[in-house]
Protein backbone atom coordinates (compact mmCIF):
# COMPACT_ATOMS: atom_id res chain seq x y z
CA UNK A 1 0.00 0.00 0.00
CA UNK A 2 2.79 2.39 0.89
CA UNK A 3 4.68 1.54 -2.29
CA UNK A 4 1.59 2.25 -4.36
CA UNK A 5 1.10 5.63 -2.68
CA UNK A 6 4.74 6.59 -3.29
CA UNK A 7 4.40 5.51 -6.91
CA UNK A 8 1.37 7.75 -7.40
CA UNK A 9 3.17 10.66 -5.75
CA UNK A 10 6.14 10.24 -8.10
CA UNK A 11 3.82 10.07 -11.12
CA UNK A 12 2.00 13.27 -10.10
CA UNK A 13 5.33 15.00 -9.44
CA UNK A 14 6.57 13.94 -12.88
CA UNK A 15 3.43 15.28 -14.56
CA UNK A 16 3.75 18.58 -12.66
CA UNK A 17 7.41 18.86 -13.70
CA UNK A 18 6.54 18.24 -17.36
CA UNK A 19 3.78 20.88 -17.26
CA UNK A 20 6.14 23.38 -15.63
CA UNK A 21 8.80 22.81 -18.30
CA UNK A 22 6.17 23.20 -21.03
CA UNK A 23 5.07 26.48 -19.46
CA UNK A 24 8.65 27.75 -19.50
CA UNK A 25 8.91 26.72 -23.16
CA UNK A 26 5.59 28.36 -24.03
CA UNK A 27 6.92 30.39 -27.02
CA UNK A 28 8.30 27.18 -28.50
CA UNK A 29 5.35 24.96 -27.60
CA UNK A 30 2.57 27.27 -28.87
CA UNK A 31 3.32 26.73 -32.60
CA UNK A 32 3.18 22.97 -32.07
CA UNK A 33 -0.11 23.25 -30.16
CA UNK A 34 -1.56 25.43 -32.92
CA UNK A 35 -0.30 23.02 -35.58
CA UNK A 36 -1.84 20.07 -33.73
CA UNK A 37 -5.22 21.86 -33.60
CA UNK A 38 -5.01 22.63 -37.35
CA UNK A 39 -4.14 19.01 -38.08
CA UNK A 40 -7.02 17.84 -35.87
CA UNK A 41 -9.50 20.11 -37.69
CA UNK A 42 -8.53 19.04 -41.21
CA UNK A 43 -7.62 15.39 -40.64
CA UNK A 44 -11.15 14.14 -41.60
CA UNK A 45 -10.94 15.92 -44.97
CA UNK A 46 -7.43 14.58 -45.57
CA UNK A 47 -8.62 11.05 -44.72
CA UNK A 48 -11.49 11.30 -47.21
CA UNK A 49 -9.15 12.39 -50.00
CA UNK A 50 -6.71 9.64 -49.06
CA UNK A 51 -9.47 6.99 -49.21
CA UNK A 52 -10.35 7.87 -52.82
CA UNK A 53 -6.82 6.95 -53.89
CA UNK A 54 -4.68 10.08 -53.50
CA UNK A 55 -1.32 9.75 -51.72
CA UNK A 56 -1.43 11.20 -48.25
CA UNK A 57 1.07 13.97 -48.99
CA UNK A 58 -0.95 14.97 -52.05
CA UNK A 59 -4.19 14.96 -50.02
CA UNK A 60 -2.65 17.27 -47.44
CA UNK A 61 -1.28 19.57 -50.15
CA UNK A 62 -4.68 19.72 -51.87
CA UNK A 63 -6.40 20.66 -48.59
CA UNK A 64 -3.88 23.41 -47.81
CA UNK A 65 -4.00 24.76 -51.37
CA UNK A 66 -7.81 24.79 -51.26
CA UNK A 67 -7.78 26.70 -47.97
CA UNK A 68 -5.32 29.22 -49.42
CA UNK A 69 -7.45 29.72 -52.55
CA UNK A 70 -10.63 30.26 -50.50
CA UNK A 71 -8.92 32.79 -48.22
CA UNK A 72 -7.40 34.62 -51.21
CA UNK A 73 -10.74 34.85 -53.05
CA UNK A 74 -12.47 36.05 -49.88
CA UNK A 75 -9.91 38.80 -49.38
CA UNK A 76 -9.99 39.66 -53.09
CA UNK A 77 -13.73 40.21 -52.95
CA UNK A 78 -14.20 41.60 -49.45
CA UNK A 79 -11.23 43.97 -49.06
CA UNK A 80 -12.47 46.48 -51.72
CA UNK A 81 -15.98 46.45 -50.21
CA UNK A 82 -14.66 46.93 -46.69
CA UNK A 83 -12.28 49.68 -47.85
CA UNK A 84 -15.13 51.49 -49.61
CA UNK A 85 -17.25 51.42 -46.47
CA UNK A 86 -14.33 52.56 -44.31
CA UNK A 87 -13.78 55.53 -46.64
CA UNK A 88 -17.49 56.33 -46.40
CA UNK A 89 -17.25 56.20 -42.61
CA UNK A 90 -14.20 58.50 -42.69
CA UNK A 91 -15.94 61.03 -44.96
CA UNK A 92 -19.02 60.92 -42.72
CA UNK A 93 -17.13 62.11 -39.63
CA UNK A 94 -17.57 65.90 -40.35
CA UNK A 95 -21.28 65.50 -41.05
CA UNK A 96 -21.58 63.34 -37.96
CA UNK A 97 -19.96 66.01 -35.79
CA UNK A 98 -22.26 68.63 -37.36
CA UNK A 99 -25.29 66.45 -36.60
CA UNK A 100 -24.11 65.91 -33.01
CA UNK A 101 -23.61 69.66 -32.45
CA UNK A 102 -26.87 70.88 -34.00
CA UNK A 103 -29.31 67.99 -33.44
CA UNK A 104 -28.27 65.34 -30.95
CA UNK A 105 -26.65 67.48 -28.21
CA UNK A 106 -29.42 70.14 -28.25
CA UNK A 107 -32.06 67.38 -28.07
CA UNK A 108 -30.14 65.76 -25.19
CA UNK A 109 -29.82 69.01 -23.24
CA UNK A 110 -33.50 69.94 -23.78
CA UNK A 111 -34.80 66.49 -22.87
CA UNK A 112 -32.77 66.06 -19.66
CA UNK A 113 -32.22 69.75 -18.67
CA UNK A 114 -28.45 69.53 -19.17
CA UNK A 115 -25.94 72.33 -19.75
CA UNK A 116 -25.65 72.93 -23.53
CA UNK A 117 -22.37 71.87 -25.11
CA UNK A 118 -20.91 71.21 -28.53
CA UNK A 119 -18.01 69.34 -30.08
CA UNK A 120 -15.18 71.61 -31.30
CA UNK A 121 -12.74 69.71 -33.52
CA UNK A 122 -9.99 72.32 -33.18
CA UNK A 123 -10.35 72.39 -29.41
CA UNK A 124 -10.25 68.58 -29.22
CA UNK A 125 -7.11 68.47 -31.41
CA UNK A 126 -5.42 71.16 -29.29
CA UNK A 127 -6.27 69.29 -26.08
CA UNK A 128 -4.81 66.06 -27.48
CA UNK A 129 -1.59 67.80 -28.56
CA UNK A 130 -1.27 69.52 -25.19
CA UNK A 131 -1.72 66.21 -23.39
CA UNK A 132 0.94 64.56 -25.56
CA UNK A 133 3.43 67.41 -25.03
CA UNK A 134 2.81 67.47 -21.27
CA UNK A 135 2.90 63.77 -20.53
CA UNK A 136 5.42 62.54 -23.08
CA UNK A 137 8.88 64.02 -22.66
CA UNK A 138 12.01 63.05 -24.61
CA UNK A 139 12.60 60.11 -22.29
CA UNK A 140 9.01 59.02 -22.71
CA UNK A 141 9.37 59.25 -26.48
CA UNK A 142 12.49 57.09 -26.34
CA UNK A 143 10.64 54.58 -24.19
CA UNK A 144 7.76 54.65 -26.66
CA UNK A 145 10.15 54.03 -29.55
CA UNK A 146 11.66 51.12 -27.63
CA UNK A 147 8.17 49.72 -27.05
CA UNK A 148 7.36 50.13 -30.73
CA UNK A 149 10.58 48.33 -31.64
CA UNK A 150 9.71 45.54 -29.22
CA UNK A 151 6.22 45.43 -30.70
CA UNK A 152 7.80 45.13 -34.13
CA UNK A 153 9.89 42.20 -32.95
CA UNK A 154 6.81 40.62 -31.43
CA UNK A 155 4.98 41.14 -34.71
CA UNK A 156 7.82 39.43 -36.59
CA UNK A 157 7.70 36.58 -34.08
CA UNK A 158 3.94 36.25 -34.56
CA UNK A 159 4.44 36.27 -38.33
CA UNK A 160 7.04 33.54 -38.02
CA UNK A 161 4.68 31.49 -35.87
CA UNK A 162 1.89 31.89 -38.43
CA UNK A 163 4.22 30.66 -41.18
CA UNK A 164 5.55 27.82 -39.02
CA UNK A 165 2.15 26.41 -38.00
CA UNK A 166 1.12 25.12 -41.48
CA UNK A 167 4.53 23.48 -41.96
CA UNK A 168 4.33 21.63 -38.64
CA UNK A 169 0.67 20.78 -39.31
CA UNK A 170 1.70 19.22 -42.64
CA UNK A 171 4.07 16.79 -40.91
CA UNK A 172 1.52 16.09 -38.16
CA UNK A 173 -1.04 15.13 -40.82
CA UNK A 174 1.52 13.04 -42.68
CA UNK A 175 2.05 10.80 -39.62
CA UNK A 176 -1.39 11.35 -38.06
CA UNK A 177 -2.48 7.71 -37.74
CA UNK A 178 0.87 6.56 -36.39
CA UNK A 179 0.94 9.44 -33.89
CA UNK A 180 -2.56 8.59 -32.62
CA UNK A 181 -1.57 4.94 -32.32
CA UNK A 182 1.47 5.96 -30.26
CA UNK A 183 -0.80 7.93 -27.92
CA UNK A 184 -3.16 4.95 -27.63
CA UNK A 185 -0.33 2.61 -26.68
CA UNK A 186 0.51 4.87 -23.73
CA UNK A 187 -2.86 4.09 -22.14
CA UNK A 188 -2.77 1.27 -19.54
CA UNK A 189 -4.45 -1.84 -20.95
CA UNK A 190 -7.13 -2.14 -18.27
CA UNK A 191 -8.23 1.48 -18.85
CA UNK A 192 -7.89 1.46 -22.64
CA UNK A 193 -11.48 0.61 -23.59
CA UNK A 194 -13.09 3.16 -21.27
CA UNK A 195 -10.54 5.83 -22.19
CA UNK A 196 -11.18 5.35 -25.91
CA UNK A 197 -14.94 5.68 -25.32
CA UNK A 198 -14.39 8.99 -23.53
CA UNK A 199 -12.00 10.22 -26.24
CA UNK A 200 -14.53 9.36 -28.97
CA UNK A 201 -17.26 11.30 -27.16
CA UNK A 202 -14.97 14.31 -26.72
CA UNK A 203 -14.05 14.10 -30.41
CA UNK A 204 -17.73 14.01 -31.38
CA UNK A 205 -18.52 17.04 -29.21
CA UNK A 206 -15.55 19.06 -30.49
CA UNK A 207 -16.26 18.17 -34.12
CA UNK A 208 -19.91 19.18 -33.78
CA UNK A 209 -18.97 22.45 -32.11
CA UNK A 210 -16.25 23.46 -34.60
CA UNK A 211 -18.23 22.67 -37.74
CA UNK A 212 -21.53 23.93 -36.38
CA UNK A 213 -20.21 27.13 -34.82
CA UNK A 214 -18.24 28.04 -37.94
CA UNK A 215 -21.33 27.69 -40.13
CA UNK A 216 -23.43 29.60 -37.59
CA UNK A 217 -20.84 32.39 -37.60
CA UNK A 218 -20.78 32.68 -41.40
CA UNK A 219 -24.53 32.44 -41.94
CA UNK A 220 -25.31 34.83 -39.10
CA UNK A 221 -22.89 37.36 -40.57
CA UNK A 222 -24.68 37.05 -43.91
CA UNK A 223 -28.08 37.59 -42.23
CA UNK A 224 -26.87 40.68 -40.35
CA UNK A 225 -25.10 42.17 -43.40
CA UNK A 226 -28.05 41.63 -45.77
CA UNK A 227 -30.55 42.98 -43.24
CA UNK A 228 -28.56 46.14 -42.53
CA UNK A 229 -27.99 46.75 -46.23
CA UNK A 230 -31.71 46.32 -46.95
CA UNK A 231 -32.69 48.99 -44.40
CA UNK A 232 -30.30 51.43 -46.10
CA UNK A 233 -27.35 51.47 -43.69
CA UNK A 234 -24.28 52.40 -45.74
CA UNK A 235 -21.80 50.56 -43.52
CA UNK A 236 -24.12 47.60 -43.00
CA UNK A 237 -21.82 45.13 -44.75
CA UNK A 238 -18.82 45.69 -42.51
CA UNK A 239 -20.98 45.79 -39.35
CA UNK A 240 -22.65 42.52 -40.33
CA UNK A 241 -19.29 40.86 -41.02
CA UNK A 242 -17.85 42.01 -37.69
CA UNK A 243 -20.99 40.88 -35.84
CA UNK A 244 -20.79 37.48 -37.55
CA UNK A 245 -17.12 37.03 -36.65
CA UNK A 246 -17.76 38.08 -33.05
CA UNK A 247 -20.63 35.59 -32.77
CA UNK A 248 -18.06 32.82 -32.36
CA UNK A 249 -18.22 34.04 -28.74
CA UNK A 250 -21.87 33.68 -27.61
CA UNK A 251 -23.82 36.94 -27.29
CA UNK A 252 -20.78 39.06 -28.21
CA UNK A 253 -21.72 39.31 -31.90
CA UNK A 254 -25.20 40.55 -31.08
CA UNK A 255 -23.91 43.13 -28.59
CA UNK A 256 -21.13 44.48 -30.83
CA UNK A 257 -23.31 44.49 -33.93
CA UNK A 258 -26.34 46.29 -32.51
CA UNK A 259 -24.24 48.96 -30.75
CA UNK A 260 -22.24 49.66 -33.93
CA UNK A 261 -25.39 49.67 -36.07
CA UNK A 262 -27.19 52.11 -33.75
CA UNK A 263 -24.20 54.50 -33.79
CA UNK A 264 -23.92 54.26 -37.59
CA UNK A 265 -27.66 54.84 -37.97
CA UNK A 266 -27.50 57.95 -35.76
CA UNK A 267 -24.63 59.35 -37.83
CA UNK A 268 -26.37 58.60 -41.13
CA UNK A 269 -30.06 59.30 -40.40
CA UNK A 270 -30.00 61.32 -37.19
CA UNK A 271 -32.56 60.59 -34.49
CA UNK A 272 -34.89 58.58 -36.71
CA UNK A 273 -36.87 56.27 -34.45
CA UNK A 274 -38.19 54.21 -37.34
CA UNK A 275 -34.65 53.56 -38.56
CA UNK A 276 -33.51 52.59 -35.05
CA UNK A 277 -36.53 50.26 -34.82
CA UNK A 278 -35.51 48.64 -38.11
CA UNK A 279 -32.00 48.10 -36.75
CA UNK A 280 -33.48 46.37 -33.72
CA UNK A 281 -35.74 44.26 -35.95
CA UNK A 282 -32.74 43.10 -38.02
CA UNK A 283 -30.86 41.90 -34.96
CA UNK A 284 -33.98 40.33 -33.43
CA UNK A 285 -34.48 38.38 -36.66
CA UNK A 286 -30.81 37.37 -36.55
CA UNK A 287 -31.18 36.09 -33.00
CA UNK A 288 -34.36 34.19 -33.93
CA UNK A 289 -32.63 32.60 -36.94
CA UNK A 290 -29.67 31.62 -34.76
CA UNK A 291 -31.74 30.25 -31.88
CA UNK A 292 -34.49 28.42 -33.78
CA UNK A 293 -32.85 27.41 -37.08
CA UNK A 294 -29.05 27.51 -37.14
CA UNK A 295 -28.14 26.14 -33.72
CA UNK A 296 -30.76 23.34 -33.60
CA UNK A 297 -29.86 22.07 -37.08
CA UNK A 298 -26.10 22.68 -37.05
CA UNK A 299 -25.22 22.17 -33.39
CA UNK A 300 -28.17 20.24 -31.96
CA UNK A 301 -27.82 19.11 -28.35
CA UNK A 302 -24.32 17.65 -28.70
CA UNK A 303 -22.72 20.47 -26.76
CA UNK A 304 -24.95 19.82 -23.76
CA UNK A 305 -24.62 23.27 -22.15
CA UNK A 306 -27.48 25.35 -20.80
CA UNK A 307 -27.52 29.14 -21.41
CA UNK A 308 -26.43 29.74 -17.80
CA UNK A 309 -23.48 27.36 -18.26
CA UNK A 310 -22.57 29.11 -21.54
CA UNK A 311 -22.47 32.53 -19.87
CA UNK A 312 -20.45 31.16 -16.95
CA UNK A 313 -17.97 29.42 -19.29
CA UNK A 314 -17.44 32.56 -21.38
CA UNK A 315 -16.91 34.79 -18.32
CA UNK A 316 -14.56 32.24 -16.74
CA UNK A 317 -12.60 31.97 -19.99
CA UNK A 318 -12.33 35.76 -20.21
CA UNK A 319 -11.05 35.93 -16.64
CA UNK A 320 -8.48 33.17 -17.11
CA UNK A 321 -7.29 33.71 -20.68
CA UNK A 322 -8.68 36.98 -22.06
CA UNK A 323 -9.90 36.86 -25.67
CA UNK A 324 -8.25 33.48 -26.29
CA UNK A 325 -9.93 32.12 -23.17
CA UNK A 326 -13.33 33.32 -24.42
CA UNK A 327 -12.71 31.63 -27.78
CA UNK A 328 -11.91 28.22 -26.31
CA UNK A 329 -14.31 28.46 -23.35
CA UNK A 330 -17.22 26.58 -24.94
CA UNK A 331 -15.31 23.60 -26.43
CA UNK A 332 -13.36 23.20 -23.19
CA UNK A 333 -16.60 23.38 -21.18
CA UNK A 334 -18.22 20.78 -23.46
CA UNK A 335 -15.28 18.40 -22.93
CA UNK A 336 -15.47 18.98 -19.16
CA UNK A 337 -19.17 18.07 -19.27
CA UNK A 338 -18.30 14.75 -20.99
CA UNK A 339 -15.62 14.01 -18.39
CA UNK A 340 -17.95 14.86 -15.50
CA UNK A 341 -20.67 12.62 -16.92
CA UNK A 342 -18.30 9.66 -17.07
CA UNK A 343 -16.97 10.47 -13.60
CA UNK A 344 -20.55 10.36 -12.28
CA UNK A 345 -21.17 7.00 -13.98
CA UNK A 346 -17.96 5.61 -12.48
CA UNK A 347 -19.03 6.82 -9.04
CA UNK A 348 -22.51 5.32 -9.39
CA UNK A 349 -21.00 1.95 -10.34
CA UNK A 350 -18.54 1.98 -7.46
CA UNK A 351 -19.04 0.21 -4.11
CA UNK A 352 -19.01 3.64 -2.45
CA UNK A 353 -22.36 4.45 -4.09
CA UNK A 354 -24.16 1.08 -4.35
CA UNK A 355 -25.61 -0.92 -1.44
CA UNK A 356 -23.88 -4.08 -0.23
CA UNK A 357 -25.46 -7.53 -0.21
CA UNK A 358 -24.43 -10.38 2.08
CA UNK A 359 -25.08 -14.02 1.25
CA UNK A 360 -24.82 -16.37 4.27
CA UNK A 361 -24.79 -20.08 3.39
CA UNK A 362 -25.42 -22.43 6.32
CA UNK A 363 -24.42 -25.95 5.22
CA UNK A 364 -25.70 -27.68 8.37
CA UNK A 365 -29.21 -26.28 8.13
CA UNK A 366 -29.41 -26.45 4.32
CA UNK A 367 -30.44 -22.79 3.97
CA UNK A 368 -29.21 -19.57 2.40
CA UNK A 369 -29.78 -16.13 3.95
CA UNK A 370 -29.62 -12.96 1.80
CA UNK A 371 -29.24 -9.69 3.68
CA UNK A 372 -29.30 -6.18 2.20
CA UNK A 373 -30.07 -2.73 3.57
CA UNK A 374 -33.71 -3.13 2.48
CA UNK A 375 -34.54 -6.88 2.70
CA UNK A 376 -33.70 -10.01 4.69
CA UNK A 377 -34.61 -13.27 2.90
CA UNK A 378 -34.16 -16.90 4.10
CA UNK A 379 -34.08 -19.65 1.45
CA UNK A 380 -34.44 -23.32 2.46
CA UNK A 381 -32.91 -25.94 0.18
CA UNK A 382 -35.36 -28.81 -0.62
CA UNK A 383 -32.93 -31.09 -2.44
CA UNK A 384 -31.92 -33.75 0.14
CA UNK A 385 -28.85 -34.73 -1.84
CA UNK A 386 -27.67 -31.19 -1.68
CA UNK A 387 -28.39 -31.09 2.06
CA UNK A 388 -26.39 -34.25 2.61
CA UNK A 389 -23.50 -32.88 0.65
CA UNK A 390 -23.60 -29.62 2.55
CA UNK A 391 -23.79 -31.41 5.87
CA UNK A 392 -20.32 -32.79 5.22
CA UNK A 393 -18.90 -29.31 5.23
CA UNK A 394 -17.65 -27.99 8.54
CA UNK A 395 -17.82 -24.25 8.08
CA UNK A 396 -20.12 -21.65 6.65
CA UNK A 397 -18.98 -19.19 4.02
CA UNK A 398 -19.80 -15.52 3.88
CA UNK A 399 -19.40 -13.75 0.60
CA UNK A 400 -19.89 -10.08 0.03
CA UNK A 401 -20.90 -9.24 -3.48
CA UNK A 402 -21.91 -6.09 -5.23
CA UNK A 403 -25.59 -5.28 -5.43
CA UNK A 404 -25.52 -5.12 -9.22
CA UNK A 405 -24.16 -8.68 -9.59
CA UNK A 406 -27.27 -10.29 -8.09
Amino acid sequence: MQDRTLKRIFILAGIALILWVLYLLKPVVLPFVGAFLVAYLFSPLVDKLHKIGLPRWLSISAVFIGIGVVITLAFWYLVPLVWEQLMYAKNSIPSGIHWANYKFLPWLSDSFNLVPMELDVDQISAAIMEYVQTNYSADSIQAMIAKLAQSGLNFIQIGGTVVLIPIIAFYFLLDWDRMLDSFRRLIPRRYEEQTLVIVKECHSVLGAFVKGQFLVMVLLGVVYAMGLQLIGLEVGLIIGMVAGLCSIIPYLGFAVGIIAAVIASLFQFGIDWMQLLLVGVVFMIGQAVEGYILQPFLLGDKIGLSPVAVVFAVLAGAQLGGILGMLIALPVAAVIVVLLRHAREFYENSPMYSTSTYVVQDSSAGSITIETDQVDVDIELKNQAVKAQQASENSSKIDQIDHKEL
